[in-house]
């Protein structure tokens, strides 16, 4: 009797010490195997926000064009997707692609065109750029248009306007009105 009475007790001390142990090193290392993700709550009418985001579109097995941002609102109500520090990159036919960089913008689900604002640069393989505040691209005409001031740049001139328009198939570029030339 003396024996499992002192077995029970030694079972009992055992089951306690590796308990100890147990909770001893969880609460002591808990910090350190922990990792925080924030939790971003949506606004109303926000489906699901994401980042690190790459969208592409894609016309007859063509690449139209590709969005990449660091963070994506997705609203199906809206049928948009709002999106933030965008490098949006177009894709001519026969030509190099045209890399827009810009603070935000607005994808239309209905009709592809985006909408970006927010700084605007563009810098082409030529040596082309292109500054201004906002920027639509118009998915069904293949242009990229603004009514806003724009300054385009090259390595022996600068031209400003109010207003742009350009084919990126054609290349072709116009200034609406205002339009300034330094030739140098």
């Amino acid at each position: 009797m003396k024996k499992v009475i002192s077995l029970r007790w030694f079972l009992i001390i055992i089951i306690l010490s590796v308990a100890s142990l147990t909770v001893f090193y969880l609460v002591t290392n808990s910090s350190r195997n922990v990792s925080y993700t924030p939790i971003e709550i949506a606004k109303k009418g926000i489906d699901l926000i994401m980042r690190r985001v790459r969208l592409v579109e894609k016309k007859g097995g063509q690449k139209e064009w590709e969005l990449v941002a660091k963070r994506a609102e997705f609203s199906k109500s809206e049928n948009k997707i709002n999106m933030e520090d965008i490098k949006a990159t177009f894709y001519p036919k026969d030509r190099k692609a045209v890399t827009i960089i810009s603070k935000k913008g607005i994808v239309n689900n209905e009709n592809k065109n985006i909408e970006l604002s927010g700084d605007v640069f563009i810098k082409s393989d030529d040596g082309l750029k292109l500054n201004t505040e906002n920027l639509t691209w118009v998915a069904s005409k293949r242009i990229l248009e603004t009514d806003d001031f724009v300054e385009i740049t090259g390595r022996r001139f600068k031209i400003t306007g109010n207003g742009f328009v350009s084919n990126i198939d054609s290349h072709d570029i116009k200034i609406k009105s205002k339009v300034e030339a330094v030739y140098n």
